[in-house]
């Protein structure tokens, strides 16, 4: 499979809500890193990123604008279009960096902005 291919699988499995927890982990090597804007988040701190997110939002969307591979890396220009469960919406723009190992992502490194929303929407990408 390919580093593209991985990527849009992750974010698939990511906004489904629905999907088991395990199967999001399986993209990920167990000391898998993701620093957005600064926070740092181990595989734990992501697990339980991303029951925050199920726990507060309806829906959740990643459109991916752009995507460059190249060797054991890629990056991401993406915007994460977010429903509330109060309904409101917000629309983030987000820059990744990606790094594999063994076919499995083992850091990511995002830089995030708010392009509609409120200002608590400013740090979904590190919610816990």
């Amino acid at each position: 499979m390919t580093h593209e291919q991985i990527i849009r699988d992750m974010f698939a499995t990511f906004t489904n809500f629905d999907a088991d927890l395990d199967a999001l982990l399986g993209f990920m090597t167990p000391d898998y890193r993701q620093c957005v804007d600064g926070h740092e988040m181990t595989l734990s701190a992501f697990q339980t990123h991303t029951r925050a997110l199920r726990a507060n939002l309806s829906r959740l969307e990643i459109d991916i604008q752009h995507i460059v591979c190249e060797g054991d890396k890629a990056a991401t220009v993406h915007l994460a279009r977010v429903t509330r469960l109060s309904g409101e919406e917000s629309l983030i723009k987000v820059v990744a960096f990606y790094q594999f190992r063994e076919g499995r992502i083992c850091l990511v490194d995002e830089l995030t902005h708010l392009l509609k929303g409120t200002e608590k929407d400013q740090d979904l990408g590190a919610l816990q």
